[in-house]
């Protein structure tokens, strides 16, 4: 056969020249797919260990360092009696290894997945495993490529077998002819074995000629039976020819296991990936191959790259917190993001608490929350919590969680999100705290609208006793009392002669007439005098029932009790009574049968107040002369509805939108806290309050809409 003189690229990084950790290393070639299974399943360690006890231990850049304190490895019993990957996401929450102590490179052995290597008739050949420090999760793409990888390392121990095979059977076939024994048995069960291996399997003799290969290297490249190799080079990709031919150069000037990757060229055929390793016979006795198409096992390796490099990139990158948590709260990975939000350095949070770091108001809550999400309750969680920074400062977040489920399997993690709401949550509490400020302001606006009615009616009904008092004042004045005393004296100084001067004297004779006219007078003064004290105490008394109902609302401010709706309408049209008679509004009362509501009366009486003060200044401002005002109270489905009716100068209809927002007033002298403030407590009760109005000069209707019962308030 023709010379063999190069052949392909190096597929894995060389093994280091450093002294293998075993006492009975593997070839480099197994080092090559020991750093392919750390790489491609993202595990700093991989390992093959042999039942003959042979191993190879490396990390995804070449054979571990000597020194370095290989595991006591207690998943081989359990991989071994695996048909599948044996993986355990989390040696320490696993109680069949919470005993067991494992390190390798200076830390402890967390994660571990691995698969028994066994021969096409199950004869068990060793294990091939890869380990972490981290608890990770072993995603299916990475069972699948631990599988290959498995195949590829049996491949290549039944190929070793094969060839030590038939390199005894040749180095002792010339003694078995010379002693005349036959041994063409053996030598068919030899060819049998390399003729039917399932990769490409080739052999160069000492003097560099090619002295076998194996069908399937013949089919790989095309070759027909009566075909040599001489120009397998041309079925390597052109980009790689130098490549190869460099390696292949190298391997000439120092023979040794060297693995080599490369592309055929897609103009021969279908353009495949293959993996190539060589070794040396002993003796001088040239080296012998094998290839494999690992064209599926580089795309898995390439896809899984890539969707490890757009995972990576996404969870980095991503503007909000992200984190994996098991069930106890630990986080086992977080990106820069969340790792940021609590201040501390990426990598920082990886195996703290969320508990920990869970403000502690906030921490029964959340648990109770994350228990129903891992018991199935819910399917995932949706709340708002407080993070203790690093500085010691409260984090609002919006915490979003769900557990991450593969197949059927039990779910052993949960991934949560989380978005900074602490700019909100401070806004939100300020709106709060300067809403209940401007509530606190209408409602004072609204007390000091029913208490300026109040001191109105007190002002009118104190003119009422001015003028009682000034009428009274009056009448003493005039009075003639004082000429009682004068005639008095004047028949005092009569002394004894008292009757002759009645009788005989002028002066005496019209004494009885005067004393007749000075009692009438004065009859008449004791009565005007009566009458105007009844008015006064009436007043006095109204003042005293006005200041009455103001304080008696007041204190029940805030408590509902049932009233009759009639009742408090009349209560309304009271503190108003005089500003009615002042500026001559003539009431219409339209009252139904009594409505009995369970309701705050002070929030209602101030509501109608102010609407009845409202249309009493619509009316004043209109100019009519027959003002009226008609209030209307008529039951509904859900309680009662209260009208006030006016005929003033009524609303503009660019106003109705804007009527009950808190400032807007169309009075000059108006606050535009009475219409908001009155819709705000119709709304605390349970009702509404609303405007209709034709336009202007047609007068408007204000309706307050009220329930029989109060509304049940929340429940924490």
């Amino acid at each position: 056969m023709n010379n063999k003189s190069v052949h392909p690229v190096v597929f894995a990084t060389p093994a280091p020249s450093e002294t293998a950790l075993t006492p009975n290393p593997l070839e480099s070639a197994f080092d090559g797919l020991a750093q392919l299974a750390a790489r491609m399943c993202n595990r700093p360690v991989a390992s093959i260990v042999l039942e003959d006890g042979g191993a190879s231990w490396c990390s995804a850049n070449g054979r571990l360092a000597d020194g370095t304190a290989t595991p006591r490895d207690p998943f081989a019993p359990f991989t071994a009696a695996c048909t599948d990957v044996f993986a355990v996401r989390d040696a320490r929450d696993d109680p069949r290894f919470r005993a067991a102590e494992g390190r390798v490179g200076g830390f402890e052995i967390r994660t571990y997945a691995g698969i028994g290597l066994r021969t096409s008739r199950g004869e068990r050949l060793g294990t091939l495993a890869v380990y972490d420090s981290i608890p990770r999760e072993f995603l299916p793409e990475q069972r699948a490529a631990l599988t290959l990888i498995a195949q590829q390392v049996v491949s290549q121990l039944e190929l070793r077998a094969a060839l030590a095979e038939r390199e005894l059977l040749s180095g002792t076939r010339a003694e078995l002819v010379n002693s005349g024994a036959n041994s063409g048995s053996d030598t068919a069960l030899n060819r049998a074995l390399l003729e039917s291996a399932p990769v490409a399997i080739y052999h160069t003799d000492g003097a560099g000629n090619s002295a076998y290969f194996n069908p399937a290297y013949r089919q790989l490249f095309g070759l027909k039976e009566d075909d040599d190799d001489a120009d397998w080079v041309q079925w390597v990709h052109p980009d790689d020819r130098p490549r190869v031919k460099s390696a292949w150069t190298d391997f000439g000037r120092a023979p040794r296991p060297m693995s080599f990757e490369y592309r055929s060229d897609p103009r021969k055929g279908a353009g495949r990936v293959l993996a190539e390793q060589v070794v040396p016979v002993g003796n001088g006795r040239g080296f012998v191959g094998t290839i494999t198409d690992v064209t599926e096992l580089i795309a898995v390796r390439d896809d899984l790259r890539r969707m490890e490099t757009l995972f990576r990139n996404t969870f980095e990158q991503a503007p909000i917190g992200i984190a994996y948590a098991d069930r106890w709260g630990t986080f086992m990975r977080c990106n820069a993001s969340f790792a940021e939000l609590l201040g501390y350095e990426p990598g920082g949070l990886d195996g703290l608490s969320s508990f920990e770091l869970t403000h502690e108001e906030d921490v029964g809550a959340v648990a109770a929350e994350i228990s129903r999400l891992w018991n199935g309750e819910i399917e995932f969680v949706d709340l708002e919590k407080r993070y203790v920074h690093k500085k010691g400062h409260e984090v609002w977040v919006r915490l979003t969680s769900a557990l991450i489920r593969e197949g059927d399997t039990a779910p052993e993690r949960a991934v949560e999100f989380v978005r900074d709401i602490t700019a909100t949550k401070a806004a939100d509490l300020e709106l709060e705290r300067v809403h209940k400020q401007l509530m606190t302001a209408s409602r004072q606006a609204g007390m000091a609208e029913v208490a300026t009615n109040v001191l109105h009616n007190v002002g009118n009904i104190l003119n009422s006793i001015n003028i009682s008092a000034s009428l009274v004042a009056d009448r003493v004045r005039q009075s003639k009392a004082g000429g009682l005393g004068r005639v008095a004296m004047m028949l005092t100084e009569q002394g004894a002669n008292v009757g002759t001067f009645l009788v005989s004297d002028e002066r005496g004779k019209r004494v009885p007439e005067y004393l007749a006219t000075l009692g009438e007078q004065l009859v008449a003064d004791q009565k005007a005098t009566l009458t105007e004290i009844a008015s006064l105490r009436e007043n006095l008394e109204h003042i005293k029932e006005t200041v009455t109902m103001q304080q008696t609302y007041a204190k029940l401010c805030g408590v509902t009790e049932v009233v009759n709706v009639n009742d408090l309408v009349e209560d309304s049209l009271r503190l108003n009574a005089g500003a009615f008679v002042r500026h001559g509004v003539t009431l219409k009362r339209e009252y139904g049968e009594a409505l009995p509501i369970t309701v705050d009366k002070h929030k209602v009486l101030q509501i109608l107040v102010n609407l009845v003060r409202n249309a009493k200044y619509a009316c004043d401002e209109s100019g009519r002369q027959d003002k009226l005002l008609t209030l209307r109270v008529e039951p509904t489905e859900a309680g009662a509805r209260i009208s006030i009716i006016d005929n003033g100068v009524g609303i503009a209809p660019e106003n109705m939108g804007r009527l009950f927002h808190h400032g807007f007033t169309t009075r000059q002298s108006g606050h535009g806290f009475g219409l908001h403030s009155g819709a705000v407590a119709a709304q605390e009760l349970g009702g509404s309050l609303r405007a209709e109005s034709a336009g202007l000069g047609h007068g408007a209707s204000f309706i307050l809409e009220l329930p029989r019962q109060p509304p049940e308030t929340g429940r924490g």
